[in-house]
C-alpha cells in the first residue's frame, strides 16, 4: 500500500488533505465537547425537573393515605367494640369517597360488620390474611400488601386501624378497602404525564406494581433481575440516577418513598426525550460546521499550492531517500529557509543510520545478556510467538520449547488454562504487561508453579514484542498454603481455631442476610474435664480432646465446620441446617461424646456436652451475636445439670420473601 500511495500523492496533496482533516477533527472536537457540555446541563436540568416531580407526587400520595388512615382512626375512635351495625350508625358511608368499603373485624379476625351491606362479607374469617396476623400482632395502623378479594375477586389494598375499648383493650380492627382499578387514589396516577413518553410507577416495597400507564394486570410481580435504581429503592434509598426502562431504553429515574404505605413511586423520563432539544441543536450547528468547511477548504488548497511551489524538487529528493536511491539531499537554492530544512533532512538522516546501526549493537548485547541470565527468560514477536529462550528457562521446564501459544498452553494446568490464555491474549491486543502466577507441567510431567512477568516493549511508539522472566515459585506457593492452613487450624485436633470458625460464620451470617440461607452453631465445653487434666495429666486431656474431635468429625456432613476455640470449647457450623436438624444433630453429638471414653492407667474416664444450639438471624449485626446466644444457651445447659442441649430464642433465618409475607 506504501508504494503505491507515496508516489501518488504529492506533498502538496497531504497538506491539503492534513488541513482538511485538521478543520475536520477540530470541528468534530467542538462539537463533541459542545455535546458532553449540553448533555451534562441538559442531565442536570432534566434529574432537578424529575425531582421536583418525584417529591410532588410523593407528598400528593402520601397524603391521601395519610388522609384515609386519619379518617379512619377517627371512626375507629367511635367504635370501641365490634358489632354488626356499628359502621351504619357511625355513619361511614360519609368515608365513600375514600373507600370501596369497610369491614369491621374481632380479634379472632371474623369480620361481623361491613359496609357496604349485603356483599357477604359479613361472618368471613380473614386470619390467614397476613394484614390480620399483622394487626393482631402489632395492633397500629397499617396499609396491607395488594390481594384479590375473596367475595368479588377485584385488587385491592386494605388500610387498617386498631380498635381500643374504654379501657385501652385491643378489640379488633377497622379496615378500609381501596380498589386498585376503581379507587381516586390509583386514578389519578393516569393523569399524571411528563412530556411525550414520561411516565409514572407505583410499586410495593415488596417487589409488587401497583400502578404503569402500560400495565394490563393490576397486581404485577417484579422480575427476578431488577434495574439497580429500582433495587435500591426497594430497600428505602431516594433519589435520581439513569435507568432501562423495560424495553431497554435508557431513562433517567427519580424514587421516592411513601413511607405510610410502604410503597415506592418512580418517575421515569425517557433519554431520547430530555436530550431531544440538544440532539436538534447539535444538528443545526453541525450544518454551519461542515458548510464553513467546505467553503475554507479550496482556499486553503489554493495557499497551499503557492507555499510549495518551490519544494518540488525537495518532495522528489525526499522520496529518493526515503527509497534508498540517495544519501542526501543535493538541492541547490539560496532560500534560507529552504536550506535549513535540507539539512535538518540530512543530519536526521545521517543520525537515523547511526541509530539503526547502534540497535543492531544493542539488540546482539541483549540476546548475549538474555542468555547468560540465571533466570528463565524469552522474547516474543508483537504476535506472541516466542522467538527466544535461554538456557535457564530450557532447563526449568525441560525439552524443546513450543513457539505458538496453542501448543504452549496446552501444557498449562486446566484451571488456570482459560485464565492465563485470556490474560496473555488480552496482553498482546492491548500491548500492555503480562504479570500472572500459573501451573505448568514440566518434561517430566510433575506440576510447577511459575511466576511470570513480561514487560511489552516499544520503540519509537512502536510496539515491537515482549520480554518475559519466569520463575519456579512451587515450594513458595506450597510453604504458603501450610502457613495458611496453620493460621486457622488447631494444631491438636486438626479443627478450625477460632479465628477460622468466625470467618466462616462471617460468611455465613452475609450468605443468611443475601439470600436468607438458614445456618445453625453448635457451642459446647466439656463437663468433668477439669478432674481429667488435674488427676491424668495433660497428655490424657489432650487424647481426650483429641478424640471429641474426632467424634464431631465423624457426625458432620462435608460442608459443615468444626472447630476448637481454645480449652475444651469446642464449636460446630452447621450450613443450610434449620433449628430442628441442628437440635437433631446436637443431640447425636452430645451421646457420642458421653458414649466414648478414654482408657488411661486401667480407668474409664467420661466427659459430657452441655451444648446450646443458636440460628443465625438476618438482623445480626456481628458474628458475636450469634455466638453471645450459643453460648447462653450453653451456659442454661449446664446449670440445668449438665449433658443435656438448649436452644436458643429467637427466629432463625429464612428466605427473603417469606419474611415479607
Amino acid at each position: 500500500m506504501r508504494s503505491l500511495t507515496f508516489p501518488l500523492m504529492t506533498l502538496r496533496g497531504r497538506l491539503l488533505v492534513g488541513a482538511a482533516l485538521l478543520w475536520g477533527l477540530l470541528c468534530v472536537t467542538l462539537l463533541t465537547l459542545s455535546w458532553q457540555a449540553g448533555r451534562l446541563l441538559v442531565d442536570e436540568t432534566n434529574h432537578q425537573h424529575l425531582r421536583y416531580e418525584a417529591e410532588l407526587i410523593s407528598n400528593a400520595i402520601t397524603n391521601q393515605v395519610g388522609l384515609r388512615l386519619e379518617e379512619l382512626v377517627q371512626l375507629a375512635s367511635r367504635i370501641p367494640e365490634p358489632r354488626e351495625g356499628a359502621l351504619d350508625s357511625q355513619h361511614a358511608h360519609s368515608l365513600a369517597h375514600l373507600f370501596e368499603g369497610l369491614v369491621l373485624s374481632n380479634r379472632d379476625s371474623r369480620i361481623v360488620d361491613a359496609w357496604p351491606a349485603g356483599e357477604g362479607r359479613v361472618g368471613v374469617t380473614v386470619s390467614d390474611r397476613d394484614y390480620a396476623r399483622f394487626m393482631n400482632a402489632f395492633r397500629r395502623p397499617l396499609v396491607s400488601e395488594p390481594f384479590v378479594g375473596r367475595i368479588t375477586g377485584n385488587p385491592l389494598v386494605m388500610m387498617l386501624v386498631p380498635l381500643h375499648d374504654d379501657e385501652g383493650q385491643y378489640t379488633g380492627f377497622l379496615g378500609g378497602l381501596v380498589n386498585i382499578r376503581e379507587s381516586r387514589l390509583f386514578k389519578s396516577f393516569e393523569r399524571l404525564r411528563l412530556g411525550d413518553s414520561g411516565y409514572v410507577t407505583v410499586t410495593t416495597a415488596s417487589g409488587q406494581r401497583l400502578y404503569h400507564p402500560r400495565q394490563q394486570q393490576a397486581i404485577v410481580d417484579l422480575p427476578d433481575r431488577l434495574a439497580p435504581a429500582l433495587e435500591r429503592a426497594l430497600y428505602g434509598w431516594e433519589g435520581e440516577s439513569q435507568d432501562q426502562s423495560v424495553s431497554g431504553e435508557p431513562q433517567l429515574v427519580a424514587y421516592r418513598q411513601i413511607w405510610p404505605a410502604d410503597w415506592i413511586v418512580g418517575v421515569h423520563l425517557p433519554q431520547s426525550q430530555a436530550e431531544a432539544p440538544l440532539v436538534a441543536g447539535m444538528r443545526r450547528i453541525s450544518f454551519y460546521a461542515w458548510g464553513v468547511l467546505i467553503l475554507v477548504l479550496p482556499l486553503v488548497g489554493g495557499l497551499i499550492w503557492l507555499a510549495l511551489r518551490p519544494l518540488a524538487h525537495l518532495a522528489e529528493q525526499v522520496r529518493e531517500l526515503q527509497g534508498e536511491r540517495r544519501q542526501r539531499l543535493e538541492i541547490p537554492t539560496r532560500m534560507p529557509e529552504l536550506r535549513r530544512v535540507i539539512e535538518v533532512i540530512n543530519e536526521t538522516e545521517r543520525a537515523r543510520r547511526a541509530s539503526l546501526s547502534d540497535l543492531m549493537e544493542r539488540e546482539a548485547l541483549l540476546r548475549g545478556t538474555l542468555a547468560a541470565s540465571p533466570q528463565g527468560m524469552f522474547v516474543t514477536d508483537p504476535q506472541g510467538r516466542v522467538t527466544f529462550t535461554n538456557d535457564a528457562l530450557r532447563r526449568l521446564l525441560g525439552g524443546d520449547l513450543p513457539l505458538d501459544l496453542a501448543t504452549w498452553s496446552e501444557r498449562l494446568h486446566p484451571e488456570d488454562r482459560p485464565a492465563v490464555r485470556d490474560a496473555w491474549r488480552h496482553s498482546l491486543a492491548q500491548r500492555h504487561d503480562f504479570v500472572r502466577q500459573f501451573r505448568i507441567r514440566d518434561d517430566g510431567g510433575e506440576s510447577r508453579w511459575l511466576d511470570v512477568h513480561a514487560g511489552a516493549i516499544h520503540v519509537d511508539g512502536k510496539f515491537i514484542g515482549i520480554v518475559g522472566a519466569v520463575r519456579d515459585i512451587t515450594q513458595h506457593r506450597h510453604d504458603d498454603t501450610l502457613r495458611r492452613w496453620e493460621a486457622e487450624h488447631d494444631p491438636l485436633t486438626g479443627l478450625l481455631n477460632r479465628r477460622g470458625l468466625l470467618r466462616r460464620l462471617e460468611e455465613a451470617l452475609v450468605e443468611c442476610q443475601k439470600v436468607g440461607t438458614p445456618t445453625a452453631v453448635l457451642l459446647f465445653d466439656l463437663d468433668h474435664f477439669k478432674p481429667i487434666n488435674d488427676q491424668g495429666g495433660h497428655a490424657l486431656g489432650d487424647r481426650m480432646l483429641q478424640q471429641v474431635g474426632e467424634t464431631i468429625r465423624g457426625l458432620v456432613r462435608s460442608n459443615d465446620h468444626a472447630a476448637r476455640q481454645g480449652g475444651d470449647e469446642f464449636a460446630v457450623l452447621l450450613s443450610g441446617c434449620g433449628a430442628e436438624q441442628a437440635q437433631t444433630l446436637a443431640e447425636a453429638l452430645r451421646a457420642r461424646i458421653a458414649a466414648h471414653p478414654v482408657a488411661h492407667e486401667g480407668e474409664q474416664w467420661f466427659v459430657t456436652a452441655s451444648i446450646g444450639v443458636s440460628q443465625v438471624h438476618p438482623d445480626d449485626a456481628a458474628v458475636g451475636d450469634v455466638l453471645a446466644r450459643a453460648d447462653a444457651a450453653s451456659y442454661r445447659a449446664k446449670r440445668g445439670g449438665r449433658d443435656r442441649v438448649v436452644v436458643g430464642d429467637g427466629p432463625a433465618c429464612r428466605d427473603p420473601q417469606k419474611r415479607s409475607q
